[in-house]
């Protein structure tokens, strides 16, 4: 039908003097890029259309998939689409059936529509990705790298087909011969083979979720976990700074995950002190009727006093152990612990609350006549 078009290209061409083999490569690629242009002038009309019935539509309906569909290009990659689509059904027309431009162009838009469909799937698993980070069920998941290994598989199959239509053969021949490439493919794609099975690993044993406080000290990361994917950890420490931890490394090495504190709403409060061991003595009735004990040193008083003086506290929870204990006496007097737990997991609280309790414990040692050790 459009057969025309291509023999008044020619004979534009050969009007210029131009004859031969040179005529022949001329005109065909002067049709291609006749071909191209259109093709490209279609995709610009079909992007503005699509794209603004698109925004329109979510403006007065809004979605997250068309906003994750709109963030993540697919209606773009969509727009190339139908025009390489309708240019490989025009280009018999325009070329001979079995010359070498009407192969070379047929091969070049093949190349370009599986290169466009897997953008387009690609495309189309982010937003998905997008999507269920949004959601409660699964925000806390490592989607990021289903996405990754997702889309990988797609470019694997490009790949293939990308050969086959190179070579003109079948991709099942390809696929054939695959076996002795494998171990090749297994060294190019080792990390991130590796990386997918860490990340199962990571969620199948719940070990970390998207939003967590972890702490690795080997790499200096201690805040919030924003991305999980085949390779690294993306960790936000509370600096402000972010911190990358191999994916690797969480399942074989040790690290802090801070969840359950967070979970059950309470925090720990471990904190230590000295007392001068020569500040040590029998206590008096006045410190056994402050301490609600008869304990024979004023020691003793003082560790029952701050029990009930934690317990009497609303910001420490009485569900937990409340514990004050004596470790072992070392050359900076007789050690004692506090054990116990915050009713928060905000840390601007919980530093407060046990800002006062310390503060509590110095003003209410000369009570019991103790002293607080301090290196001179």
């Amino acid at each position: 039908m459009f057969n025309w078009i291509r023999e008044a290209i020619g004979l534009f061409f050969a009007q210029l003097g131009i004859d031969g083999q040179f005529l022949s490569f001329i005109t065909a690629l002067t049709t291609a890029m006749l071909l191209l242009c259109a093709g490209f002038i279609l995709y610009y009309i079909i992007r503005i259309i699509l794209q603004n019935v698109v925004r329109i539509a979510n403006r007065r309906f809004p979605s997250k998939w068309r906003s994750a569909l709109l963030k993540e290009r697919f209606f773009i990659q969509l727009s190339f689409l139908l025009p390489a689509i309708i240019i490989k059904n025009l280009a018999p027309d325009f070329f001979p059936l079995g010359t070498r431009s009407e192969i070379l162009f047929t091969a070049i838009i093949n190349l370009y529509l599986v290169a466009n469909i897997t953008l387009i799937l690609t495309a189309f698993i982010r937003s998905l990705g997008v999507v269920l980070l949004q959601m409660e069920a699964t925000k806390d998941k490592p989607i990021k790298s289903y996405v990754q290994i997702a889309s990988i598989f797609f470019w694997i199959i490009a790949i293939i087909l990308f050969i086959s239509i190179l070579i003109d053969k079948s991709p099942t021949v390809f696929l054939a011969g695959l076996g002795a490439f494998s171990a090749v493919l297994m060294l190019v794609f080792q990390d991130t083979i590796v990386g997918f099975v860490n990340s199962l690993q990571l969620s199948a044993n719940d070990l970390i979720r998207n939003g967590d406080w972890i702490t690795v000290s080997k790499f200096e990361a201690d805040g919030t976990v924003e991305e999980i994917n085949l390779i690294s950890v993306k960790v936000r420490n509370f600096d402000g700074t972010i911190s990358t931890v191999p994916v690797r490394q969480l399942v074989t090495d040790t690290f802090q995950n801070w969840r359950g504190m967070e979970e059950q709403g309470v925090r720990r409060i471990k904190r230590s002190f000295f007392i001068d061991s020569s500040s040590i003595k029998k206590s008096t009735p006045e410190m056994q009727e402050k301490a609600s004990s008869q304990h024979e040193t004023n020691l003793a008083c003082f560790r029952e006093y701050l029990v009930k003086y934690l317990n009497n506290r609303g910001d420490i929870s009485t569900n937990k152990i409340i514990m004050v204990r004596l470790l072992p006496t070392n050359e900076y007097g007789v050690p004692v612990e506090l054990y116990c737990f915050a009713k928060t997991i905000v840390w601007l609280e919980y530093e407060k609350i046990q800002a006062e309790v310390m503060e509590h414990i110095l003003i209410a040692l000369p009570q019991f006549e103790l002293l607080h050790y301090q290196r001179k």
